[in-house]
């Protein structure tokens, strides 16, 4: 098969390693340029990993998983295990708080970021061709967003979207298996998922079905496997939720749900996160934390919610409407001003060519294009709810990357499919159609 674009670039064009290690050189460059490193000294550091620093330091310190905002609060289950011990690690290495420190993870973050490229690259290669994989996988070497987030922010964005694109692309490949061990392997996958990032959760579940439902169309039996991949989730996440149980006396996977509630939807209400409701920047809120202990305190913010919801059931639909539209096309209030990139116009062009990719792709990809769209939908619908972010939405940027990739490649095709019929002797424009047909 004739691959009309690749060669022209070379085959280092395709290498998924050229693409890892041009990405990591330039995260690492810009992390060095614009000294990310140093960390604000105010409010105890607080700036640098918010909540993630602090149980970080709790771990560290000998006060175990918790204490996430001011002073020794007992334990937490505010966020997943997973990154704050990748954290507590690395301030034990590096010292707590450090420049050390600060470059490490922030490092970390990066390397996470580069290797995103590969399942990107592995996964647009699977469902749309070799070219688009290759588009693909550099435009997320280059991608704006993924060179921002890794050097923002020391949390689990960089690692928890690597694991998306990773759930992802295990999934399609796995979409013809009907080994156990494979779908328990996927399980345990997921699970660490979840423990990175547990909104994850709902992913893996979506992916769970999907590949049930492949199963059962090809009239095989698919509730066997099913089972052995939620088994081995079950397994996965039971040594945090026992902890949970003997440190709250309930199984939790994460507590934080009447927070981000109540932060998202208040008298004032705007729709977005309003910071001064939180703990960490608020003396009543943190007075009443400690008194009640988390899980009590995030139950009586859930509360507040509900009651305001009732209360104004309009209101809420309207604001959680207003989110919707903020989570896909970004707002001011939430992209830092005069960056282009957090500018509205990019982030919106993102979702607009993201869609349009899934579009196009439904006759191409069909199979594929109902996990790919069942993802879009339910996966942001808890921050419609609470409150949308860039940080959140760039979990699921590498999908909207693949798909964007697919809708650039697609306009090629039809700009060389012209040209062709404008110039009849310009064989590799045909070459390029029968390529795309082919796949």
């Amino acid at each position: 098969m004739t691959r009309p674009y690749t060669p022209m670039l070379g085959k280092a064009a395709s290498s998924g390693l050229v693409m890892v290690l041009v990405a990591l050189a330039v995260r690492l460059a810009a992390l060095s340029s614009f000294q990310a490193y140093h960390i604000p000294s105010d409010q105890g550091h607080y700036a640098f990993g918010g909540e993630m620093g602090r149980i970080a330091r709790s771990i560290v310190t000998g006060g175990g998983f918790g204490s996430p905002y001011d002073g020794r609060t007992g334990p937490s289950a505010i966020v997943g295990p997973v990154y704050p011990y990748l954290l507590a690690g690395v301030f034990k290495v590096f010292g707590t708080y450090t420049g050390a420190s600060a470059w490490a993870i922030l490092g970390l973050n990066s390397l996470f970021s580069a290797l995103t490229c590969l399942p990107i690259r592995a996964l647009a290669r699977q469902t749309f061709g070799r070219d688009v994989g290759a588009v693909a996988g550099w435009t997320w070497v280059v991608f704006p967003y993924a060179i921002y987030w890794p050097l923002r922010w020391a949390w689990d964005t960089s690692l928890s979207a690597l694991l998306f694109a990773t759930v992802l692309l295990v999934a399609v490949r796995l979409a013809g298996s009907v080994r156990v061990r494979d779908w328990i392997a996927f399980g345990f996958l997921g699970a660490l998922a979840v423990l990175v990032n547990t909104t994850m959760l709902a992913v893996v579940v979506i992916v769970i079905g999907w590949l049930a439902h492949q199963c059962h169309r090809r009239a095989e039996r698919w509730a066997r496997l099913a089972a052995a991949a939620f088994v081995a989730i079950a397994l996965g996440l039971t040594p945090w939720l026992v902890r949970n149980y003997f440190a709250f006396g309930h199984f939790v996977l994460r507590s934080n749900l009447g927070l981000e509630l109540y932060q998202g939807n208040y008298h004032q209400r705007t729709g977005l996160r309003d910071a001064s409701l939180d703990p960490a920047y608020n003396k009543t809120e943190m007075a009443e934390y400690k008194a009640m202990g988390e899980l009590p305190y995030m139950a009586e913010k859930q509360r507040q919610t509900l009651d305001f919801i009732r209360e104004r059931p309009g209101t809420f639909a309207w604001l959680s409407f207003r989110r919707m539209i903020y989570f896909w096309t970004g707002t001011a209030e939430i992209v830092v001003p005069g960056r282009l990139l957090e500018s509205l116009a990019f982030y919106t062009l993102v979702s607009v060519l993201a869609f349009t990719g899934l579009f196009l792709a439904r006759g191409r990809a069909t199979g594929y294009v109902a996990l790919f769209a069942t993802v879009l939908m339910i996966y942001p619908l808890p921050y419609y709810f609470t409150h949308p972010d860039s940080r959140f939405r760039h979990l699921m940027e590498p999908e909207l990357v693949m798909l964007a990739a697919y809708a650039a490649a697609s306009s090629v095709a039809v700009l060389w499919r012209t040209r062709r019929r404008e110039d009849p002797q310009g064989r590799h424009f045909g070459d390029y159609e029968q390529a795309r047909e082919v796949g």
